[in-house]
């Protein structure tokens, strides 16, 4: 008999579905081929990896970046994303690169190009496509950790809070049958 004492078990459900399809949509090869470059040291967990990690916590949690080791904490990492990870390499500077990088490459094309496949591999048909673009009322100031101000631009505007004396970002999307396969921050 099993001492149940010694045997540990983990809930695979979300999670699981979230991984499989990104996997079934080509999501990490696609990042992997986009972020890596082909000179320097190997990376510790691919790209496409930190991705999936990354879009599981949103799907499931959405706990902040710097809180993602204690999110993975209780989880089988190798049996969910199939790739030997330990929570000691889960930080908020490793997904910080991540998200620098993943802008660098163009994300929008990237989200465009998985948009594109999902749309092909399960046959959805395009009607039309609408564009909307809506605003998120900010207050305060917004500096980097050196405290350097003006790197995030946000601005004064028309907002369609009608809280045009408040500061505001402004971001568009656009729908196909109710699937996002455009994004894009205006401001």
């Amino acid at each position: 008999m099993v001492d149940p004492r010694i045997v540990e078990t983990y809930n695979v459900g979300k999670e699981g579905f979230i991984v499989a399809l990104s996997e079934a949509l080509g999501v990490p090869a696609l990042i992997d081929q986009c972020l890596t470059s082909p000179t320097g040291r190997p990376l510790e967990i691919p790209y496409g990896v930190l991705a999936m990690m990354m879009m599981v916590n949103m799907c499931d949690d959405h706990r902040p970046v710097y809180k993602l080791n204690e999110y993975y904490e209780y989880r089988d990492l190798e049996g969910l994303f199939h790739y030997p990870i330990s929570l000691e390499q889960i930080n908020d500077d490793r997904f910080g690169g991540f998200l620098d990088l993943f802008h660098a490459a163009n994300c929008r094309n990237i989200f465009t190009q998985i948009a594109a496949k999902a749309i092909t591999l399960y046959g959805i048909r395009i009607k039309n496509i609408n564009f909307d673009t809506t605003s998120k009322v900010m207050w305060g100031n917004y500096e980097t950790e050196e405290g350097v101000l003006g790197v995030i631009k946000i601005d004064f505007g028309h907002s369609k809070d009608k809280r045009n004396d408040k500061k505001q970002i402004k971001y568009g999307i656009g729908c196909a049958n109710g699937i996002i396969v455009d994004a894009i921050v205006l401001s």
